[in-house]
């Protein structure tokens, strides 16, 4: 399949997950939100979730590593999908420093779980902790952004972004080599990779979301996060 969008380091595909992940390449860890359980929102596969995360692990390369990351409302369930050949390593705990609301609960963090093989043992990854705090709410002004920024309505943006602090942590903590998010949403999982310096291959089938994430990985960092230090590799691999 013809890619939707490249970049030295960088490719996307517009399509169905289960259809491009045979035509890959070599890979070294996956990273990725797929559609959940419960999910509210109207995502394409949410009528059938755990099959469609069965049959992309399945088509997909081999890979040392996945990372299944959920919020802390999203179906666990979900992780039996994930195929035997990566067993289970750990779960991270990735909070937020300003918890938020949806109804009754208080939002207070994201969950991630780790598969396979954790990376070589290296200066700052000689044990893999599993506790990280966002103190950036950067996901409504993602969107607000999108809107002001691209001309897109808000309504847009993908119904579940995640923070790129968080998912800056886990590509320092996890990622080597040639990094594969194949449920890419709007393009955090690239964009922290690319920021980390890692090469990295996004699938995302709705072109909607195709292209916020191009225009995210052409502004490199968002204007609207200019006040946050970026963080630099070597600093993404210190301990918490």
């Amino acid at each position: 399949m013809k890619p939707y969008y490249t970049e030295p380091g960088i490719t996307i595909f517009c399509g169905d997950a289960r259809e491009v992940l045979p035509g890959l390449g070599n890979v070294d860890c996956i990273i990725t939100d797929p559609v959940w359980p419960n999910a509210k929102a109207d995502l394409i596969g949410k009528d059938r979730p755990y099959e469609l995360l069965k049959e992309a692990l399945e088509a997909a390369p081999e890979a040392r590593q996945v990372t299944i990351h959920l919020g802390c409302d999203s179906d666990p369930r979900i992780l039996c999908s994930v195929p035997a050949r990566w067993p289970f390593f750990r779960v991270c705990w990735m909070e937020y420093a300003c918890p938020t609301r949806k109804g009754r609960l208080l939002y207070t963090g994201d969950v991630a779980y780790v598969f396979g093989e954790p990376p070589k043992s290296a200066p700052g990854r000689r044990v893999m902790p599993g506790r990280y705090c966002s103190t950036i709410a950067d996901v409504e002004r993602v969107k607000l952004t999108a809107h002001r920024e691209f001309g897109l309505a808000v309504d847009d943006m993908h119904p579940c972004p995640r923070r790129l602090q968080h998912v800056q942590w886990l590509v320092g903590r996890w990622a080597e080599g040639t990094v594969l998010d194949p449920f890419m949403g709007s393009g955090t999982t690239l964009l922290a990779a690319k920021q980390a310096g890692y090469k990295a291959i996004g699938i995302e089938i709705s072109e909607v979301y195709c292209e916020i994430a191009v225009r995210r990985l052409a502004q490199g960092v968002l204007p609207l996060r200019a006040s946050e230090p970026k963080l630099a590799h070597a600093e993404l691999n210190l301990p918490c």
